[in-house]
């Protein structure tokens, strides 16, 4: 009897009951269980998994569109049936009203959130502007809270934001800010350089740490369409000559700038290309004469692969010009036009259009995943308002009591020479 239960026990469970396990487990479980097998894995990435895993589990999938209004900006969240959690009356939102006092008028007319990266844990990085000033918060949508963060160095211009959800519960997280300073050191402008400031936040000492500048060529830009892309234990930028730029969690470069793959550029549409995270992994997704290809990146040996070429021709009868922007899973690609969001399935072709209400010119696109768990806010110094740039200003502070040393220092000995 036990050599038969034994043996009962060793057989694996079918696909099937796995399937119906995984869409009742938590977002962070989920997470878990796709290294477990690639079976797990694939099952997780089905086009019917995310819509029962959300409406079983109370969880919301889908994306973040943003976009400039009037000097504003204004959000909208996309997603497929049933992946926007208990909002069927009132539509999931980034939660700006709670934070906007109703009475003041003259303060709302200047006031500004603007979504500066996201993550697949529920988080967001954002900007609060009100009237001339600028403050970073982290936001969950789901719970409608909000957690002041210490400021960076503001007056300089951001060009790239991005967060990395390091450990769920306790939460750590880290968020590398890169900007462009007004003004260019002299010695690299003699060697024919530009350079980007990096920062670095690290939830667990609560304080923006200064990285090494990025040194790039004079002309160099990001692309500002494409959002920062977290994979494979790194941050990838795209840039404006279709170079990659991988940082790791600390800001710095982990190996030398990139192209994408050559055949992209044969093609008439592919400056519509969008670097996504797919399984994992860095991917590419960029229009074709056959349809839209998929591209993933290998990091061992540093090459692009082919994955897959997709036929859009059933797309075409809704919109014109469908732009990938993404993969909402490993059989849902992600595309867009100028008034809606499609979810496209790759195995049956077809599709699923959202229409956006305000979001029109200047689209940027927020991968989102979360659950209604409230974030724990006990962090240290959480609550503070004190910013804690203090040490990127402390060899300027030092600098200037050396200086104020030395001119009284001069007016002490000019008045005793005075004197005598």
């Amino acid at each position: 009897m036990r050599t038969m239960a034994a043996s009962y026990s060793s057989l694996p469970l079918p696909s099937d009951i796995i399937f119906e396990i995984l869409t009742r487990t938590s977002l962070k479980t989920l997470d878990t269980c796709k290294t477990v097998s690639k079976e797990w894995n694939d099952l997780i990435f089905e086009s019917s998994f995310m819509s029962q895993f959300c409406e079983r589990s109370q969880n919301i999938s889908g994306c973040f569109v943003q976009a400039l209004s009037r000097t504003k900006h204004v959000t909208e969240f996309v997603s497929m049936d049933g992946c926007s959690g208990n909002s069927t009356k009132a539509p999931f939102h980034l939660p700006i009203d709670d934070i906007v006092n109703p009475r003041d008028n003259f303060c709302n007319y200047y006031f500004d959130v603007k979504i500066e990266a996201s993550s697949k844990q529920g988080i967001l990085c954002c900007v609060r502007r009100s009237k001339n000033e600028y403050r970073y918060h982290l936001c969950k949508p789901s719970t409608k809270q909000w957690m002041k963060l210490p400021n960076p160095r503001t007056r300089f211009s951001t060009e790239k934001v991005a967060l990395i959800v390091l450990k769920s519960n306790p939460l750590r997280f880290k968020i590398i800010r890169l900007s462009k300073p007004r003004t260019l050191y002299h010695h690299y402008r003699k060697l024919d350089l530009n350079y980007y400031r990096c920062e670095v936040f690290d939830s667990e000492g609560w304080e923006w740490r200064q990285g090494k500048d990025l040194l790039v060529p004079q002309g160099f830009y990001f692309d500002k369409r494409t959002p920062a892309v977290n994979a494979s234990g790194l941050v990838y930028f795209k840039l404006r000559d279709d170079q990659v730029m991988a940082l790791n969690y600390n800001g710095e470069e982990a190996f030398p700038r990139f192209s994408l793959p050559n055949p992209a550029f044969e093609y008439n549409d592919y400056q519509y290309n969008q670097l996504v995270e797919y399984n994992g992994k860095l991917g590419l997704t960029c229009l074709s004469p056959k349809g839209m290809e998929h591209w993933v990146f290998e990091n061992g040996r540093q090459v692009w692969e082919l994955k897959k070429e997709v036929d859009i021709e059933t797309i075409k009868g809704v919109t014109q010009f469908p732009n990938p922007v993404g993969f909402y899973n490993a059989d849902i690609a992600l595309m867009k036009d100028y008034y809606n969001v499609i979810f496209y399935k790759l195995q049956d072709k077809s599709f699923n259009v959202v229409k956006l209400d305000k979001c029109h010119t200047g689209q940027e696109i927020f991968p989102f995943r979360s659950d209604l768990e409230p974030l724990d806010l006990s962090m240290r110094r959480a609550n503070t308002d004190v910013s804690s740039t203090k040490h990127l200003y402390r060899p300027f502070w030092i600098l200037l009591v050396i200086v104020f040393v030395l001119l009284f220092g001069i007016f002490v000995f000019s008045c005793m020479r005075r004197l005598l």
